[in-house]
C-alpha cells in the first residue's frame, strides 16, 4: 500500500518536475516531533518550538497547532526541487513551488533520530539554510527511506 501511495504523489508532481524524479521526500520543520511532545506538557512550550522549528526550516514546510504544511522533496540525478504542500483527502494539495537547487551546489547532511532523521540542506552559492526532519517511524521510513539514500548519494 505504501508503495502505492509513494507513486501516487510521485505522478502528483512529476508534470512539475522537467527531469525524471528519482526520489521523493516527505518533511517537517526539524524539532516538530520534539515539539508536539512539548505541547503535550505546556502549550506555551509547544508553541515556542514550534516558531524556532519553522524559522529554522527557511521557508520550508510550517508545524503550527492546527494546520500544517509540508515540504515534498523531489531529487532528480542533477537537482533537488522543493514544495510546500498540505493534505487535502487521501493526496496532497501543492500549495507552492518553494525552490529548486543543482545538486552539487548542495551541502546535505543527515542525522538518525528515535522518531526521524534530521535533513540540513546548506545552498553553497546562496548560503540558504533549511533544517528539517523526515519521520522514520510508524512505516513513515518506507516512503523516506529511499529518498534519504538518495541524498546520500551526494
Amino acid at each position: 500500500m505504501a508503495t502505492d501511495w509513494v507513486q501516487k504523489i510521485k505522478d502528483d508532481i512529476q508534470p512539475r518536475v522537467p527531469e525524471p524524479i528519482v526520489a521523493l521526500g516527505m518533511l517537517q520543520p526539524a524539532g516538530t516531533w520534539g515539539s508536539f511532545g512539548a505541547g503535550q506538557l505546556s502549550g506555551l512550550a509547544g508553541t515556542l518550538m514550534r516558531k524556532a522549528a519553522n524559522k529554522r526550516a527557511g521557508g520550508l514546510a510550517k508545524q503550527g497547532a492546527f494546520s500544517t504544511k509540508t515540504a515534498l522533496l523531489a531529487v532528480t540525478e542533477g537537482r533537488l526541487y522543493a514544495f510546500n504542500a498540505k493534505p487535502s483527502g487521501r493526496s496532497w494539495k501543492i500549495i507552492d513551488e518553494a525552490g529548486d537547487w543543482d545538486r552539487s551546489d548542495l551541502t546535505v547532511t543527515t542525522t538518525p533520530g528515535t522518531l526521524s532523521t534530521k535533513v540540513v540542506v546548506d545552498v553553497k552559492s546562496t548560503g540558504a539554510h533549511f533544517e528539517l526532519e523526515a519521520t522514520t517511524a510508524m512505516g513513515a521510513d518506507k516512503f523516506n527511506r529511499p529518498f534519504l539514500d538518495e541524498l546520500a548519494k551526494a
